[in-house]
């Protein structure tokens, strides 16, 4: 059985050290549209761009980032 600890490993090993981890998780960001106000949209748009949005924040709290660090994946600043 996986341990909580070992879920969040795996995430941050996937998401902070695979060079390109940074880049999907960039595109998650923009694809949710994390940084975009929802405006008038379908209920089920919203439904389905919350729902986005709740994954890529739950990537973002295994990772333990800080809001500058999400600033910085989210316009494409890749540390290295």
């Amino acid at each position: 059985m996986t341990t909580q600890k070992q879920l969040v490993e795996a995430y941050r090993h996937i998401f902070m050290n695979v060079p390109e981890g940074q880049l999907v998780l960039r595109d998650m960001m923009k694809a949710s549209g994390l940084f975009q106000v929802t405006g008038v949209r379908a209920p089920e748009e919203v439904q389905h761009l919350e729902g986005t949005r709740d994954m890529v924040r739950r990537i973002i709290s295994f990772l333990g980032l800080d809001d500058e660090q999400v600033m910085k994946i989210g316009i494409g600043v890749i540390d290295e």
